[in-house]
């Protein structure tokens, strides 16, 4: 979903808060009195962060009901029981015996559990115990009590009860939901990338996560438009709640509760459902009704259900670092480096001079016929998916392209076929000229990903190839670039935020074939034309440009989402505004996956100011 046009009119008088003591019981009737009270008594805090409307309010409660149980208490759960204790844990972290020992003593199961990461200092300590989970959004690990009381300048550290008293613990969230720019992922409707923001790469937590934000929305938030709050519309991807049952599903299916394969369109699935929440009752103690009763609800949501999986995986990056800065791969030796303000590159045509000779050899021509095209991860589900096998949905409705069957003009002459090995076969993407050696193009033409992606080699890019004929000439590479948040993310989800990249090459033919301009795009695009032109696998001939025009639909602050018709082999090809001349505003990266908006639109890496300062150091190299 995308905000469009929301702000507060400074001619309308609020009729009242923004969320009150009675709108939290309205999301969670069994919330603690204090803890609630809490939150009504911040308007102040909520307005210096930022949280000042109702979406962005709506994301901030959902993820405190996540952390906290339905803001029953700021301190982690460890009461599990024996069965529990077993079901949820793996034998790596705790065996059936320990089990047994240390059920329903929660002193000692968050010692076992934590005691030896996240910076506590053993199991023969109390660490784990004084520094389990606490807070609105709940830090975990004497590393991070010491790290969030540096942002907050209490010393946490030194007496954690502090992160677990409402004053301080709410301090403490504020100050991490600002640190990460979460409203802007609020904004966005993303609830994935909130998240991701709030608990990490794994976003455990996030179909609990979606329950409680469907309770905000549909109690309380929905109602609050005529009370002098937004004054904008919202536009929905596909709605803003989701159905209940689906996602009791999803947190059944997370929680091993049921097969990962579980379906409730498949016969015999009220059965299953009913006899695995049984199960589930008998272990938690309550009634076994096989219903999703008020009670059972309320057990799924419990942190419980999914915070043993912080414990379960302990994620170590490379190191850290800012997702927007700018990765190297030098393509000469196989090595590896970092690069560290303009606003925009100018566009220059170039020469226009043909080459003599323009006809492919015969070995190029059997080398981009026999490529084929590449997708990233997020794009197919999953990395046992095959490249070569996949088959994308990137053409939504009536096809619309058109065939460009000269490309000597500008800005033809700069779009490139880019012709790379992936590590198994040849493929290929699109790019464009930005300088008289650099090509701009996606990351996942460069790198395939996250941290346990590799980079890709020899490259071979054509400017302005026209089925048989390489009008300007060929050029290799000798560097390419990606962002940070590209390779060292932990999961593809995270990293299609990131997707973006450039190739420098091993000549200066942009000074025949000229090269398009890049520039930011405004917030106040929705519903302007837009324009993607690359190389589709699936058209014949092959190696002919293709033009597709839609218009932009949704604009979050890393992405876009249109519905230009594309296909394989168009990953980083150029978006540019009908309105904006030659300037590229964005790279095309994806069709459709996943949820909403993924899965009704393409989607593009959007140029930031951040984006366009790499993009001129990565030019000017």
């Amino acid at each position: 979903m995308v905000v469009i046009g929301v702000a507060i009119s400074p001619g309308i008088a609020r009729a009242e808060q923004l969320v009150t003591f009675d709108d939290i019981k309205k999301i969670s009737p069994r919330a603690d009195d204090a803890l609630a009270r809490a939150i009504a008594d911040a308007e102040d805090q909520f307005a210096e962060h930022g949280i000042t409307t109702r979406l962005r309010m709506a994301h901030f409660l959902s993820q405190v009901m996540t952390e906290t149980g339905g803001l029953k208490r700021l301190d982690e759960n460890m009461n599990y029981s024996e069965a529990t204790l077993i079901r949820v844990f793996s034998r790596r972290t705790i065996s059936r015996a320990k089990a047994a020992e240390v059920a329903r003593k929660p002193r000692e199961v968050a010692n076992w559990v934590y005691g030896a990461r996240l910076g506590n200092r053993g199991r023969d300590t109390d660490d784990g115990w004084n520094y389990r989970g606490s807070g609105y959004i709940q830090l975990t690990g004497l590393s991070n009590f010491r790290k969030r009381g540096v942002e907050i300048n209490l010393p946490i550290a030194d007496d954690p009860e502090l992160a677990r008293q409402p004053d301080a613990g709410l301090r403490a969230a504020l100050a991490y939901w600002s640190a990460r720019n979460i409203n802007a992922a609020a904004d966005d409707h993303d609830r994935h990338r909130v998240r991701v923001l709030v608990n990490g790469p794994a976003a455990h937590g996030y179909a609990q996560a979606k329950v409680w934000f469907n309770k905000a929305w549909s109690n309380v938030f929905q109602a609050k438009e005529g009370a002098g709050f937004e004054t904008g519309a919202f536009e929905m991807a596909g709605g803003i709640v989701e159905d209940e049952v689906a996602l009791f599903d999803d947190i059944m299916r997370e929680s091993g509760l049921v097969p990962d394969d579980f379906s409730s369109t498949e016969s015999g699935s009220e059965d299953e459902r009913a006899e695995a929440l049984r199960e589930f009752q008998a272990e938690r103690g309550l009634t076994e009704t096989g219903e999703l009763d008020e009670a059972t609800q309320e057990a799924l949501l419990d942190p419980i259900e999914w915070r043993y999986r912080d414990a379960e995986v302990v994620v170590t990056p490379t190191e850290t670092r800012n997702p927007e800065e700018g990765v190297e791969f030098n393509l000469r030796p196989e090595t590896a480096t970092e690069s560290g303000a303009l606003m925009s590159i100018e566009p220059d045509m170039g020469t226009g001079e043909v080459e003599e000779n323009v006809q492919l050899t015969a070995d190029e021509s059997a080398a981009l016929i026999d490529a084929r095209s590449i997708y990233a991860e997020y794009e197919m589900g999953a990395a046992s998916v095959e490249p070569e096998t996949f088959v994308p949905f990137s053409v939504i409705g009536e096809d619309d392209r058109v065939a460009i069957t000269d490309t000597r003009g500008f800005p033809e002459r700069a779009i490139v076929q880019t012709l790379f090995n992936n590590g198994r076969s040849d493929s290929l993407c699109t790019g464009t000229m930005i300088s008289k050696d650099t090509v701009l193009t996606a990351g996942h033409c460069i790198h395939s990903g996250t941290q346990a992606g590799r980079p890709y080699s020899n490259y071979r890019l054509v400017p302005g190839r026209n089925v048989g004929a390489a009008p300007f000439g060929r050029c290799g590479a000798i560097a390419a670039y990606t962002l940070s948040g590209w390779v060292n993310s932990v999961t593809s989800l995270e990293a299609r935020y990131y997707d973006l990249g450039a190739i420098k090459l091993d000549c200066d033919i942009g000074l025949t074939t000229g090269w398009m301009g890049v520039t930011t795009m405004n917030d106040d695009q929705i519903e302007k034309p837009t324009i993607v032109h690359g190389y589709a696998a699936d058209k014949a001939p092959p190696g002919r440009q293709w033009v597709s025009t839609d218009k932009l639909r949704i604009l979050w602050d890393l992405k876009g989402f249109y519905q230009n018709d594309t296909f394989g082999g168009t990953s980083g090809s150029p978006v540019m505004m009908s309105d904006a001349g030659d300037y590229i505003v964005g790279v095309h990266t994806n069709g459709l996956h996943g949820e909403e908006p993924w899965a009704s639109n393409n989607a593009f890496t959007r140029i930031t100011p951040t984006r366009m300062s790499e993009i001129i150091n990565w030019a000017g190299r």
